[in-house]
């Protein structure tokens, strides 16, 4: 209370913009490097349609992991909030994950429907640059009854079609997240491409089973799109 409240925020305000100033110079250096063009932005405000369009206004938004953003306040963290509602797709980047080290080995989850389509549409550039490609479906009764007896095989086809060389592997399991997961690691893979299950519920998304393992344990690269 009193004057020990003021020198409090001062402290964090000076903090803050200490902080804001050296990510703003890591931009600029980063920016100043490449051939494309740059904006630098700052949102005051991490909720509601505000920050949506930041996202929406690009053509993927790179962010943290959930788990580190989480709050008691807030069902969802920052992360999430923007896969669910930007429309855009997302890279979640562990913290420590090396900078040179991205999309050289990606292991791509298919189950036939539209959220990972839209991801693997989302990851296409991605895709055709990269060393390998594992093209991995988890193989259960509901997949079965569509696909018939060779899941996923139409997709690498669709690929190959783009000059992507596909590794196509049939899995069974009956945790899809945590088989991708696996797999990323076995492959030593740099990045995973998968979609985002959900559907809202008031305020809030309740995640499909795949993806609440995937945002629950984010040591790799993730592309998710819905």
């Amino acid at each position: 209370m009193g004057p020990g409240l003021s020198a409090m925020l001062a402290d964090y305000r000076a903090a803050a913009a200490t902080a804001l100033a050296g990510a703003r110079a890591q931009f600029d250096h980063l920016a100043e490097r490449r051939s494309f063009t740059s904006e630098w932005r700052v949102s005051e405000d991490e909720t509601g349609e505000a920050l949506m369009l930041h996202a929406r206004h690009a053509r993927l938004a790179i962010l943290g992991p959930p788990a580190e953003q989480r709050r008691a306040t807030t069902p969802l963290s920052l992360a999430e909030r923007v896969i669910f509602a930007s429309g855009r797709p997302c890279l979640l980047v562990p913290d420590d994950w090396p900078g040179d080290r991205m999309g050289g080995r990606i292991v791509v989850g298919w189950n036939g429907g539209r959220e990972a389509t839209r991801a693997i549409a989302d990851a296409l550039p991605l895709l055709a640059a990269a060393e390998s490609v594992h093209l991995v479906v988890v193989r259960d009764a509901r997949v079965q009854a569509l696909y018939g007896e060779e899941p996923g095989a139409d997709m690498a086809a669709h690929l190959a079609r783009h000059g992507i060389a596909v590794v196509l592997e049939q899995c069974r399991g009956d945790d899809a997240g945590a088989l991708l997961l696996g797999r990323c690691d076995t492959l030593d893979a740099d990045m995973l491409v998968m979609g985002a299950m959900g559907r809202p519920r008031t305020s809030e998304f309740l995640f499909g089973g795949a993806t609440r393992t995937v945002l629950g344990r984010v040591d790799v690269p993730v592309l998710m799109s819905r």
